[in-house]
């Protein structure tokens, strides 16, 4: 796992930030990454609103050879991406263009690759409509059946003078075993980074990984401390998991709202990164967030792994 990293770009800042983190975890991890361009066809007879700037000028309309030169313009810039990041390190990058539907065409192309990750910018809006994905990177979340790295481009947290590589890998869990799937890979990235490992489970959760339910009030301070021990008892074999693996692990039991408070205590952490499974949906080739990932995935300023349901 995390052999292979599929980052999309589409010419803007945000996408170019988190290319260039992605990459610079790709190279702690000794992992190939692939850069991709989709050229969309239905953004060549308009400028785009969608940040694609590798579309230098807006095609003049509809004829022959538009697509041609707007492959061909994507291919510069996806290529010359490639000779910056290159720069940074010998890791293994790689240019690919595609002509479609982005989600669809960044979706296949991992799956045609072999992917072990898609990593994306979120294009989150600021603090009144925060919370907002970018469609193209909600609709690869919700389709695809390859790991999802969501980061945020102006994070505060990420984008400093440090390296892509987490420090603490942050693993949520809820005492579901869809829940629980996020352990081996979180596990698996923290030893590749010499990271240590943050186990959390929030008191009073319903269980975001089967049933998306939220908080629920729980009256009596004894009532809550007796389920922060059950919550302690719970994490305590996996802590043993990981120190067994030759990892440094922590355990947390917050109480409150789950993803307020798996978001506070990540943002909390220096050098965190959540790692976090999904719950299965019905529905050809569709999977769903469950309410809490979604939530954090869409609030948080830490990057999070998103695991989807197991094929």
């Amino acid at each position: 796992m995390f052999k292979k990293m599929l980052v999309p770009l589409d010419g803007s800042e945000s996408t170019e930030m988190v290319g260039s983190w992605a990459a610079g975890l790709g190279s702690r991890l000794d992992a190939e990454v692939g850069l991709l361009a989709v050229v969309n066809p239905a953004e060549l007879q308009r400028s785009s609103p969608t940040g694609e700037r590798y579309l230098e000028q807006p095609p003049p309309g509809p004829g022959p050879g538009v697509a041609d030169r707007s492959v061909d313009q994507a291919t510069r810039y996806v290529e010359g991406a490639k000779r910056r990041l290159s720069s940074d390190g010998p890791q293994s990058i790689i240019a690919h263009v595609s002509v479609g539907s982005p989600a669809e065409h960044i979706v296949s192309k991992a799956e045609e690759l072999g992917a072990d990750v898609i990593a994306m910018a979120t294009h989150r809006e600021r603090a009144p409509v925060r919370g907002i994905l970018g469609s193209v990177t909600d609709r690869v979340l919700h389709s695809s059946r390859i790991p999802v790295l969501v980061v945020y481009p102006r994070s505060p947290t990420v984008f400093r003078d440090r390296g892509a590589a987490p420090e603490v890998v942050v693993v949520p869990l809820d005492g579901s075993s869809l829940s629980e799937r996020a352990v081996e890979p979180g596990l698996e990235l923290a030893r590749a980074c010499n990271a240590s490992v943050a186990f959390i489970r929030v008191a009073h959760s319903q269980g975001f990984g089967t049933t998306g339910l939220g908080w629920e009030t729980y009256a009596g301070a004894h009532g809550a401390l007796a389920e922060r021990q059950q919550a302690r008892d719970y994490l305590d074999p996996f802590l043993d998991m990981a120190e067994q693996a030759g990892l440094t692990a922590t355990a947390f039991t917050p109480v409150g709202a789950p993803a307020a408070r798996i978001v506070t205590e990540a943002e909390q952490t220096d050098g965190a990164l959540i790692v976090m499974s999904t719950r299965g949906a019905t529905g050809v080739n569709r999977w769903a967030l469950g309410s809490v990932t979604d939530k954090v995935v869409r609030t948080s300023d830490v990057p999070v792994l998103v695991i989807p349901p197991a094929r």
